[in-house]
């Protein structure tokens, strides 16, 4: 049974946005624990090497090859991401290091979207946040059944504002593109926006594009393009921070292989053949060669866009014998 909730936190979520958070869940799986401080004192002093600061109250942990931003309140934290598939020790640094700066709990956790790598480890805020995502990553989460991937408590469609401590976040859902779920952090205040591998900084998609929407993904980020104003970009991964130029560069570059890809096909090219790679190579290089993993992933997007194509009978597919 639907149910609307209106989560109070020492904080408002916007009128507009607050009629969309009907969550298909029954009430034994929402989290219902009390809220406590955390039992950290914050050290004075220098920033923790894996954390990089924004503005005054804006700040990203770096480790293990991922990113998560954190915005700091009188009222409590707004945190992202916890990434930490690969045990718990990468969330505890991460707990600890926003500790390290200020003695305000974590209020809410923001899941980017739903792929494991970055949404596993939120147990260690679960004593005093409230978990936020889009509404399709829900159930998807749900379904891991992972204590330590606490189920979204708050669930949205197309956007949500979060006020917390006089300072408000926006959340937008802006298409499918590398999942079909992925959300994106604005904060109008300081012109930041928190974007999770779909808008790699100078680097190349993900190896074959698992979980993608190639066409989608183009319009995602042009959506993002003509309605969001930001001047600095943080990533799901490093290299950071990026720009607004970076969303355009990858629209582009998506578009630019899809489009190498069909000529090489009109070429009478064998899909995924070395004569393939080598032709999108030579026109896509001049532009891009200079990306991270450009020569080791450009094969690999190559090959899953050639999958993507041929399980959706997109154009560009080649048709079976």
């Amino acid at each position: 049974m639907d149910r609307i909730m209106n989560v109070h936190l020492q904080s408002r979520l916007s009128r507009r946005t607050v009629q969309k958070l009907a969550l298909a869940l029954p009430p034994s799986m929402l989290l219902a624990t009390p809220l406590r401080t955390l039992a950290q004192d914050a050290t004075p002093g220098a920033l923790p090497a894996d954390v990089q600061q924004f503005a005054e109250d804006t700040y990203a942990f770096v480790s293990g090859g991922y990113i998560s931003l954190f915005i700091v309140t009188d009222d409590g934290v707004i945190a992202t991401d916890p990434s930490s598939q690969g045990g718990p020790e990468r969330a505890e640094a991460y707990r600890e290091a926003i500790a390290s700066i200020t003695e305000q709990p974590v209020r809410y956790l923001i899941y980017s979207h739903d792929h494991a790598d970055h949404a596993t480890g939120g147990e260690v805020f679960a004593d005093t946040a409230t978990f936020i995502s889009h509404r399709i990553a829900v159930e998807k989460l749900a379904a891991l059944n992972d204590p330590s991937t606490p189920v979204p408590e708050i669930a949205f469609n197309d956007e949500l504002s979060i006020e917390l401590g006089g300072k408000t976040i926006e959340l937008y859902y802006t298409g499918r593109n590398h999942s079909d779920n992925s959300i994106v952090l604005l904060y109008p205040e300081r012109r930041l926006l928190f974007a999770v591998d779909f808008i790699p900084v100078n680097s190349l998609p993900f190896q074959n594009l698992p979980d993608a929407y190639p066409e989608e993904w183009v319009e995602s980020l042009r959506w993002i393009e003509e309605n969001l104003d930001f001047d600095v970009l943080v990533p799901g991964h490093p290299p950071l921070p990026g720009t607004k130029a970076n969303v355009t560069g990858v629209r582009e570059y998506l578009e630019d292989l899809m489009a190498a890809v069909r000529d090489a096909q009109d070429q009478g090219l064998s899909d995924n053949s070395p004569e393939m790679i080598e032709a999108v190579r030579t026109e896509l290089e001049p532009a891009y060669g200079s990306w991270g993993m450009f020569a080791e992933w450009l094969p690999l997007n190559i090959e899953g866009l050639l999958r993507i194509w041929a399980e959706t009978g997109a154009a560009g597919a080649t048709p079976a014998p």
